[in-house]
């Protein structure tokens, strides 16, 4: 029998005796009716109108300030109440008694009560300024004709990327972003502590002595790998598959272009990244003797993955064209979860991506096939051992 097949055939094994585990199955269902839940059930509570303010007004504002108020707010799908208010002391009272959002004070101040109204704040602050250069333009003799055709002059700036591209990845590209760092993360603890258990318990009933007696090492941990990286996909599929549909079937939020490239770089870093911590905790797990063992074996790769996922989100996604965010790209531990984020924020040229799929994929292969000799080592053993004496352990062919 081939390599391949051999591969191919404990792969197999591994996958159907996953797919009959009720755990996996059923996590698997109940983590998707909640994605799900988490993007339709908050669309069932909202009417799909603009946003709406409670704004006073409190002394002199320009004469045409409601209207125009309102034509600023519309472009941010918003509207505003107007209230007077006789004085400061009132305006105070209502803000802080929460009937109203927000006052203006005589044209100068706008009251809150500490909440941040971005949107108001800057539709309020357009208005009065258009308004007073209006009055001070006409003091000076210009028509309200050439005042509209000397605004107009300049267009709003548009935002586009080093390509020419024109899609800004905004708010939405950090929310991607983000879950892509997110599933990486959680695919590796939730699986990595499924290979730790099953290393142990394939350890202490001897089975592995018996295969390993007709494969290589670096066979058998090759098989394993492939089969629970396929489910640990498919289960990622599943879930961005549901949150999609969903929200195509509400319209919870209105997903850019540039969200394709996105996914399919995402999932390609993921297979890679997790191919390479999988092989890693496999190792982990043969090398206790217990879980309680395993738990010490495998904090080196926790402390790892930990740590690379609090840089991404603190230092990549905060400032993604950084040294750091570059450094971290064309490491193999790191660019799994450094180069999603990256493309999601469209903050990576496409050839980077390029050399990190290839420096991540060598060091994978890398990685598995020394694994394999020393996942051999470690489940002939016996015991408990640590990574030292594993590395200098004699190699099994």
């Amino acid at each position: 029998m081939s390599p391949l097949q051999t591969i191919r055939l404990i792969a197999a094994r591994e996958l159907a005796d996953r797919l009959r585990n009720r755990t996996f199955v059923w996590g698997t269902t109940i983590v998707t009716v909640l994605l799900v839940a988490a993007i339709v059930v908050p669309t069932l509570f909202d009417d799909g109108g603009p946003v709406r303010y409670e704004l006073g007004v409190v002394g002199d504002v320009p004469a045409d300030f409601e209207p125009a108020l309102a034509a600023a707010l519309a472009d941010h799908d918003a509207t505003a109440e107007l209230t007077r208010l006789d004085d400061r002391a009132d305006a105070a009272r209502a803000v802080e008694d929460g009937e109203l959002d927000a006052v203006v004070v005589d044209g100068r101040e706008l009251m809150t009560d500490g909440a941040p109204w971005p949107t108001l704040h800057r539709a309020v602050d357009e208005v009065l300024q258009r308004a007073a250069t209006a009055q001070e333009l006409d003091r000076l003799g210009v028509s309200e004709q050439q005042l509209a055709a000397a605004l107009a002059a300049h267009e709003p700036l548009e935002v586009v990327t080093p390509d020419g591209g024109t899609d800004d990845p905004g708010l939405f590209g950090g929310m991607i972003a983000f879950a892509a760092t997110i599933l990486l993360f959680i695919a590796i603890q939730v699986n990595g502590n499924s290979l730790l258990t099953g290393a142990i318990e394939e350890k202490s009933s001897r089975v592995v002595e018996v295969l390993l007696g007709s494969v290589r090492p670096w066979q058998l941990l090759t098989a394993k790998l492939a089969a629970l990286t396929v489910l640990a996909l498919g289960q990622i599929g599943v879930f961005v598959g549901a949150a999609l549909g969903a929200n195509a079937v509400v319209g919870a939020v209105e997903v850019p272009a540039t969200t394709t490239a996105t996914v399919v770089v995402s999932l390609l870093m993921v297979l890679i990244g997790f191919v390479f911590y999988a092989a890693l905790y496999t190792v982990a797990g043969a090398m206790a003797s217990s879980v309680e063992d395993a738990q010490g074996t495998a904090a080196p790769l926790a402390f790892l993955t930990v740590g690379t996922y609090m840089l991404v989100i603190f230092a990549v996604i905060p400032s993604p064209q950084g040294v750091l965010s570059q450094v971290l790209t064309y490491l193999p531990p790191t660019a799994p979860f450094t180069v999603p984020a990256r493309v999601a924020l469209g903050a990576i040229p496409g050839w980077q991506v390029a050399v990190a799929c290839v420096t991540t994929l060598a060091g994978t292969a890398l990685t598995v096939r020394l694994a394999g000799r020393l996942y051999g080592a470690a489940v002939l053993a016996g015991g408990k051992l640590n990574w030292r004496a594993v590395w200098r352990s004699e190699p099994i062919r």
